[in-house]
Formats: C-alpha cells, structure tokens, sequence
C-alpha cells in the first residue's frame, strides 16, 4: 500500500485556512498544519489533517530537519515577517532537499509565499518595498540551487486577493455615505490581477494533484484582470447607482507619498500603479485548465 503525500502548510491565516479544505480533501495525502501556537488551531484537526507547534524564525538546523519529513511544503506566511525571513526558509528548505537526498528520499517539492504579483518585473519597487525585493531573490535562488538540491519548485502567481481590491483603507472602491468613488490608479487603462483566497486554494491543490506540468516554474492564475475603467462600470452596476470616478496618476501617487514616505499604503498603492501587477487571462492556469473561478463582477455583486 502507498503511503500518503506528507504536505506541511506554514500558516494558519487567511490564505493558510483557505487552502486547508482543497488540500485536505485530496485523496492519499496527509496535511500538516505548521503554526506558532496549536492549541489555538486545534479545531482544524482532523484524520487527514495534524497542527504541529512551527516557529519559522527558529534555528535553521532544526528546521531544515523537520522540512525533510515531508513530501511537499507550502507557505502561507510572509507579511509581518522580519527582514530576511523568506530567503532564510528557502535556504533551509534547500538544505532539507539534501536531507532527504542522503536518506534516499525524493525531492521536496516548495511552494514559496509568493501568492501575489509578477515580482520578476516589480523587483522591490524601485526602493519602496524590500519584502517584494526578498521574494524576487527567493525566486533567483530557487532557479540556480534547487535542482542540485533535490528541490522541485511552483511560485504561483495570483495577483492581490480579491478581498483587497475592495477595502475601504485601499482607497479604490471607497464607500462613505450614500455615494461610492472608484479610482485609478494610474490611469483608467492599467489593469490590475485578483484572485479570490480561495480559488488560490483550488488552484494550488490541482496543481499538487499534478493537473499539470508545474515544476520549476512560475504558473500565473487570475480570477480575473480588468482595467480600472472596467472596474468602476463593475461597480456602478452591482451598486445600480452612478460612481464617482478619480484618477490617481503616477506623479500624483508620487506627490502623495512624499508627504508621508513612511505611509505603507502609499508606497503599495504606487507600486501598483506600475507594471508586474496584471496579465492576461487567457494565459493563466485556471482558464487553460477550465477551473472555475470567480471573476470581479460576482464579487462586487455580493458586496452592493
């Protein structure tokens, strides 16, 4: 009798407990849950799923050790993490790959926290955001090292999370009383790629199933990609009222966050108005594949 796919998951989070039910769900295969505090997960037990106490920021020995005992790894952990701590795991996952090397054990497959934009083309947002220069580095460090260490990897790209695209503090679609604005940014034509946490989810445990050809690879998923005009027309009809419509250029985004250079959401907002941030859906794995996803206009009909 086969034994089952031992598949370790970091994070307990929003994106963590979106992709618990698609990987638990895959026959032959057993999902443990790595977090900080167990106890606090306890209700995600099940018979194919364990949460084991996991401190990413822990010696790296120790880890690279614990990584070894598992067939594939994900990480659903990343922001609020200190400097650095994605490439530590990387490195401690190539080390696990050696690991299970000398014990005769195949490779480990890595799926890094990278559920966001094409950080090929973002780089760290010329200076504004470190934590996108460190997952561009993961990516570079994957491609030269992994096969020599018995690492296979998948880095997919998904966009923002279609929640985001709505939140009030993100200053896109902003409600405040009767009235709705939705804005630009950038100009009316730049697009923008979500995806909802859980389609991500879906997606991912296809692509554990071996669906397809991921290895090694960057694979790019969309619920959707619409420009900003196409947005504000989503939302004026889901409201069934008329929007008001900003556009927030390049230079004026630049304007802004020289007032207040430390402000975090400023510095994404004009790293978003750049490019790397949207691609086509016909190219992405979902539409190639035909997994069903839901696209902005069913969202935004939820919301209004």
């Amino acid at each position: 009798m086969t034994s089952a796919t031992q598949i370790l998951l970091i994070g307990a989070g929003e994106l963590g407990t979106a992709f618990l039910p698609h990987l638990s769900a895959l026959p032959h295969t057993h999902t443990t849950v790595g977090v900080r505090t167990p106890e606090k997960y306890s209700h995600l037990s099940s018979c194919t799923v364990s949460v084991v106490p996991l401190d990413i920021s822990g010696p790296s020995e120790a880890l690279s050790q614990s990584f070894s005992n598992y067939d594939i790894v994900i990480s659903a952990t990343g922001f609020g993490q200190s400097s650095g701590t994605l490439l530590k795991l990387a490195k401690e996952i190539l080390n696990a790959g050696l690991l299970r090397r000398n014990t005769n054990q195949s490779r480990l497959w890595f799926f890094p926290w990278q559920w966001g934009v094409d950080y090929d083309i973002t780089g760290d947002g010329q200076g504004l955001m470190p934590l996108f220069g460190e997952q561009a580095a993961v990516r570079n460090l994957l491609r030269a090292e992994a096969t020599q260490n018995n690492i296979k990897w998948t880095v997919v790209s998904t966009g923002i999370f279609m929640s985001f695209l709505f939140e009030q503090f993100w200053g896109v679609v902003v409600r405040e009383g009767g009235g709705i604005t939705v804005r630009a940014l950038r100009n009316w034509d730049h697009g923008i790629t979500v995806t909802d946490v859980s389609d991500i989810g879906k997606i991912l445990a296809q692509i554990v199933a071996g669906g397809f050809d991921a290895e090694n690879t960057v694979v790019y998923a969309a619920g959707d990609t619409v420009t900003y005009k196409e947005l504000a027309d989503i939302v004026e009809r889901a409201a069934g009222q008329p929007v008001e419509r900003e556009e927030w250029t390049i230079p004026y985004l630049e304007a802004e966050l020289a007032k207040d250079p430390d402000d975090q959401i400023k510095k994404y907002r004009l790293v978003f108005a750049r490019d790397g941030v949207c691609w086509d859906k016909s190219g992405t794995v979902n539409y190639k594949h035909s997994i069903p996803v839901i696209d902005v206009d069913t969202y935004a009909r939820k919301l209004f």
